[in-house]
C-alpha cells in the first residue's frame, strides 16, 4: 500500500513538472515609464539574470542561485536532487558593467543567448538596486568571486530549491520594477508581450 502511494505521488509530481515545462513566463508592462531606464533579462537556459541601468550609465547585473552549486561550482550530477528537491543555502550574485559602453559590452557577452530588452521607471530601478545592494552588502566578509560565471557571490538568507530558484528571483525583481509576470517561474522560458 505504501509503495503504491509513493508511485502515485511520484507520477503526479512528474506529470506536474511536464505540464509546467510548457508554460512560459510572460512579461507585460503595467505602466509607461516617464523616466525610462534600460533593463535586460538574460535567459541562460536554466538560469536567468537581470541587468539594470544606473543613473550614470553603468549597468549592474544580478543573479540568484544555490550557494555551493553556483558560487562554489560544486555542480556534480549527484548533488542535483538535493539542490532541487529541498531548501539549501542561497546566494546572490552581482557584476558591474562600467560606462561608457556598458550596454554594448553586456550584450556582447551574451551574444547568441536570449536577452529581452525592457524599460522600467527609473525610481523603481533605483529602489530595486538599493534593496539588492543592501542584501549584497550584508555579507562583505564572505564575498566569493567566480570568474567562470563572471559574478561576485555572497550568501543569501532566502533558501534555494525548486520553488525558489533564479527564475523566481527574477520574476520577483521584475514585479518590483512594475511588470506583470504570469507563469510558474520554475523554468527559464520568458516572453515579452508589448502593450
Amino acid at each position: 500500500m505504501l509503495r503504491h502511494g509513493i508511485i502515485v505521488g511520484c507520477t503526479a509530481l512528474l506529470a506536474g513538472f511536464i505540464l509546467l515545462a510548457g508554460c512560459a513566463n510572460t512579461i507585460r508592462p503595467t505602466e509607461d515609464p516617464k523616466d525610462p531606464r534600460s533593463v535586460y533579462l538574460v535567459d541562460l537556459g536554466r538560469h536567468t539574470r537581470l541587468a539594470v541601468e544606473l543613473p550614470n550609465g553603468d549597468f549592474v547585473e544580478y543573479a540568484y542561485g544555490e550557494w555551493r552549486w553556483y558560487a562554489k561550482m560544486q555542480d556534480q550530477w549527484w548533488r542535483a536532487p538535493a539542490v532541487i528537491l529541498w531548501p539549501t543555502d542561497g546566494t546572490l550574485g552581482r557584476w558591474e558593467w562600467p560606462a561608457p559602453g556598458a550596454a554594448t559590452r553586456l550584450l556582447g557577452a551574451y551574444e547568441g543567448l536570449i536577452v529581452l530588452e525592457l524599460s522600467a521607471e527609473a525610481s523603481r530601478v533605483d529602489a530595486l538596486v538599493a534593496e539588492l545592494h543592501r542584501d549584497f552588502s550584508e555579507y562583505p566578509g564572505e564575498l566569493l568571486r567566480n570568474t567562470t560565471y563572471r559574478l561576485d557571490f555572497v550568501p543569501h538568507d532566502r533558501a534555494y530549491w525548486l520553488f525558489n530558484n533564479s527564475n523566481h528571483a527574477v520574476k520577483r525583481w521584475l514585479q518590483e520594477l512594475g511588470f506583470e509576470v504570469r507563469g510558474s517561474g520554475i523554468f527559464a522560458e520568458w516572453k515579452y508581450e508589448k502593450p
